[in-house]
């Protein structure tokens, strides 16, 4: 009898963030692509979050918040765990972050019962790969580092089980829905780069009122996280209160491939969201991008794109607006070289190695 491929997918916040909505989405049917019947666990911190944006695991294991470590906070998602799991840690750039002991503890938990680990489509930064870090990443079966310059950095870090891909949230197809309008420039601000340097909003606004002044832009102000500590619905309506015509805010209650329709219909996107970006530049849209790690700078090197990257450290106003005049400048040129990269791009989501270890356990 054969045996049905067991995968838990963990490192997923909830679908309000439609960066992890994108990817956990094409996750689930790349694995059902692969294997047909297999059973699907999903860690979740949200679920009826994941429930309302249609993500269909066959089950779902939930966080117990009121846990006094991580065993009891993950208690179902190590539960789950057997020596047949195939576990899979989407969270991107969770390792960017300063409580990624919690998703190692997973980790260690799934090579512990004899499963199989795979770090899915990673950004590090390299001066965050201390030595305990290390030891969690030499220890997985795979890492798939999504930009270049993680890519190198874990080679020389001596981690050698690497392969180079693309993010899998490039798959993403579009959904239709309504645009306020035919002529415009669609604009992401996170409260997360605010906090990071608190310029950028007024860069921002410098950079619309500039754009609404000297060109015909409309501009649709798109959020892309709306999780209620880190919502970037309240921060876009800030700006979008300051604009009587030609501004437009969009719903907070759409999905990833809702947003990504209409980021993919603007004539150039500036966003401080890496999945914001990738709708983008998937879309063969020209990108500034706010720029607030290696994930968004090595994206846009992979696609030479590196000079329209606005570091969040730098930010002001003034280099915004001049980046920008550039990037509109030069747009057919960039769309142009996105046409031609992104197709061959988009192939690099996953590979036969990659495949092959998700067909078979051994």
């Amino acid at each position: 009898m054969r045996r049905i491929t067991d995968y838990l997918i963990y490192g997923h916040g909830g679908c309000y963030n439609h960066g992890v909505e994108a990817i956990t989405g094409c996750t689930i049917e790349l694995l059902r692509q692969v294997n047909p019947d297999c059973f699907i666990t999903l860690s979740s911190h949200f679920p009826d979050q994941d429930k309302e944006f249609g993500l269909s695991p066959n089950r779902f294991a939930v966080r117990n918040p009121e846990g006094k470590n991580n065993a009891e906070v993950y208690k179902e998602t190590m539960d789950s765990i057997t020596k047949n799991t195939i576990a899979l840690h989407v969270g991107g750039d969770n390792y960017c972050y300063k409580n990624w002991q919690r998703y190692a503890d997973i980790h260690y938990d799934v090579k512990r019962k004899g499963g199989k680990s795979i770090l899915w489509g990673c950004s590090i930064d390299k001066e965050a790969m201390d030595d305990e870090m290390l030891c969690a990443l030499k220890t997985h079966d795979l890492i798939l580092a999504r930009e270049e310059i993680t890519y190198r950095a874990l080679l020389e870090k001596g981690i050698t089980q690497v392969e180079k891909v693309s993010d899998i949230a490039f798959s993403l197809k579009e959904k239709e829905t309504w645009l306020p309008f035919q002529h415009y420039i669609a604009v992401n601000l996170s409260p997360l780069v605010c906090r990071k340097n608190e310029t950028a909003k007024i860069a921002v606004k410098q950079l619309l009122d500039e754009l609404l002044s000297i060109t015909d832009y409309n501009i649709v102000l798109v959020p892309h996280v709306v999780m209620s500590v880190d919502n970037d619905y309240e921060v876009l309506k800030e700006l979008s209160n300051q604009y009587t015509e030609r501004v437009v805010l969009v719903s907070d209650k759409l999905s990833a491939a809702e947003y990504k329709y209409i980021i993919a219909h603007a004539d150039l996107c500036v966003a401080s969201r890496t999945h914001a970006t990738i709708a983008a530049y998937s879309s063969c849209v020209p990108v500034v991008a706010i720029g607030y790690s290696v994930k968004a700078r090595g994206i846009a090197e992979d696609l030479s794109q590196e000079k329209y990257v606005m570091e969040i450290e730098s930010i002001t106003g003034d280099k915004l607006v001049r980046i920008t005049r550039e990037c509109l400048q030069n747009r057919e040129q960039i769309i142009d070289v996105l046409r031609e990269r992104i197709p061959e791009y988009r192939k690099k989501v996953v590979n036969d190695r990659i495949i092959q270890m998700l067909k078979v356990f051994r």
